[in-house]
């Protein structure tokens, strides 16, 4: 598989030890040989000095990714040759070189490779291991333990399959296994999400041998181990949870060997579920958050409560990265979508929507609210002095149609004094900041139309979702209310026009008048959600095509949300170039 070790590297034996050891598993070489021997933890595959096995070319992109120096490139040399021997297949091999011996150079290697997934059976051999006798031969110490029953040589039979099957699957869910996050090594994006299109997982299924029932199975049971062993207890593994993969590096021992299983089982379940998806497995039942403990509460992926709560829960008070004030019903009703169109998290932790209620509203106070920094005391780092905050920042961002407060002539004014009003909150706390940094906390942002309506969606598209949404539309043909759209569009007014003041009669010299009641925008942006939906999914397949408006805000917002999330922040006590960071 030319995927193969992608995205974590192969372990050597020395590898191996050593992530033993931070797991609190201590290994040597005579040890390792001696679980090989009882058929508890082999190799996973050894690199031979002859030729053993049917050459597979390498791909283009694998030579990419390898190297010579390293074990992924060596790897990739002896597939290529025909030089790579799988251990599963064979049986006990008295002779395989574990240690290195007098006669050997100096940069020899045992050619033995093991994956990172098979760390996961470590907690399993802790008992056996304290059982371990070492004895002399000569000058050489050999590790000795007892000879398992067959029933624990069958249940460590389990993690060898797993182990197997989650390399095999490691490139195409790892990297998206943070809800919030792409973690990519040894590969452009572009690489992996043309692979991840071209998988499989029936193929990939019938190709392991490897069924959804078994899969769910071998995924509870991880999950349920995870539970047994970590450390850290509910409400600190909830929050462990959340953290980046990269993170991980600084658990060990049992909590570290907890997070192993659950990175696995996260693999497993993505699996299954991409099964389920063709028909090969039932759906997973709807995860309560209220219920009794379940398998699934220990996912990498299940979160029971916001951050927000977790943090609560422990005493900490978290903050939004991003305040998006939009001016109405039908921006609030299509932004949560639009995350969820485009794959991003909505956790009220990253971005939380605020409806403005018009465009007459004053954002000066709630600017404030938003944004304003909470400092705490003063530090230096030598010659500069800055601020200590309490939260991260928060950026004020604001999506109106360019009319009162943010009408063209209106925007560089409203910004201002919004700007002035959080200067003047630092003030009251005796706080003079950089006005830079003060800058980056409000956005915004206005359509290149009169109203969200009409820079959104055609004057036809519109037309239809107000015929759905509305039993009799006074009277009017379709036609005629596709014309009182184009009217009011043309007089750069709001779209709500056409239902509050009707449409233009030319006998008359003015409009018609107001119809019998009011279009609910509620109603009318869940009738408009399919035609922007289409909109959003050409423009992410066709880059010639360009994103609506209220796309790119969304996008902007999650991006600075995102940049902001897990950085630290100070405020500067003088005027400097620098930005948040």
């Amino acid at each position: 598989m030319p995927w193969t070790f992608s995205q974590r590297h192969p372990l050597d034996t020395n590898d191996f030890v050593s992530e033993a050891e931070r797991r609190g598993c201590k290994l040597d070489l005579s040890t390792l040989r001696e679980l090989y021997r009882h058929g508890l933890l082999a190799p996973f595959v050894v690199v031979r000095d002859s030729h053993c096995s049917d050459p597979i070319p390498l791909t283009e992109a694998e030579e990419r990714r390898g190297w010579n120096s390293t074990r992924l490139g060596q790897l990739y040399g002896a597939r290529a040759a025909g030089k790579l021997l799988d251990l599963s297949a064979t049986p006990f091999n008295p002779r395989l070189p574990f240690d290195r011996t007098k006669a050997d150079p100096r940069r020899w290697w045992n050619g033995l490779i093991y994956t990172w997934y098979q760390l996961a059976a470590l907690p399993e051999l802790l008992s056996l291991l304290e059982q371990r006798r070492y004895s002399l031969r000569g000058n050489v110490k050999r590790a000795r333990v007892p000879d398992p029953n067959k029933y624990f040589v069958q249940h460590m039979a389990r993690f060898w399959r797993v182990a197997v099957a989650a390399t095999a699957l490691e490139a195409r869910y790892l990297p998206s296994l943070d809800p919030e996050w792409i973690q990519l090594s040894n590969t452009e994006i572009e690489d992996w999400e043309r692979y991840r299109s071209n998988f499989d997982p029936v193929a990939m299924s019938e190709l392991l041998g490897y069924p959804a029932a078994q899969i769910r199975q071998d995924a509870d049971q991880l999950l349920l181990r995870a539970r047994h062993i970590d450390p850290m207890g509910d409400e600190w593994s909830r929050l462990v949870r959340r953290a980046p993969a990269s993170s991980h590096k600084g658990l060990k021992n049992a909590a570290l060997s907890a997070m192993d299983l659950r990175v696995t089982a996260e693999i497993l379940v993505r699996f299954y579920e991409d099964l389920a998806s063709h028909g090969l497995a039932e759906p997973l039942p709807e995860i309560d958050p209220r219920s009794g403990w379940w398998f699934m509460h220990e996912r990498l992926s299940f979160r029971r409560d916001t951050l927000d709560k977790n943090l609560m829960d422990l005493g900490i008070s978290p903050h939004p990265r991003v305040v998006l004030a939009v001016e109405g019903d039908t921006e609030e009703s299509h932004v949560p979508k639009i995350l969820k169109l485009l794959e991003y998290s909505d956790a009220p932790e990253l971005i939380r929507v605020l409806n403005l209620g018009g465009t007459k509203r004053d954002i000066q106070k709630l600017a404030v609210l938003a944004a304003a920094p909470l400092v705490s005391h003063k530090g230096v780092d030598g010659d500069r002095e800055f601020w200590w905050l309490i939260k991260p920042p928060t950026c004020f961002m604001v999506a109106a149609d360019p009319e009162n407060f943010f009408a063209p002539n209106k925007v560089a004014e409203t910004r201002n004094k919004a700007i002035e009003e959080i200067r003047k909150t630092l003030r009251d706390q005796k706080i003079k900041a950089d006005d830079s940094e003060i800058q980056a906390l409000l956005e915004i942002y206005t359509w290149n139309q009169s109203c969200y309506e009409f820079a959104h969606f055609s004057d036809d598209e519109l037309a239809d979702g107000i015929m759905a949404v509305h039993r009799t539309c006074d009277g009017w043909s379709r036609a005629e209310l596709v014309a009182a759209l184009a009217y009011w569009r043309n007089r750069k007014e709001d779209v709500k026009r056409v239902w509050e003041s009707g449409k233009w009669d030319a006998q008359l010299g003015k409009p018609s008048g107001k119809w019998e009641y009011a279009v609910s925008k509620t109603k009318l942006a869940e009738a408009l959600w399919p035609a922007l939906e289409r909109k959003i999914r050409v423009a992410i397949t066709d880059e010639a095509e360009p994103f609506p408006e209220i796309v790119t805000v969304v996008q902007r917002a999650h991006h600075r949300a995102q940049t902001w999330r897990y950085r630290s922040f100070v405020l500067p006590a003088e005027p400097s170039d620098s930005t948040l960071q």
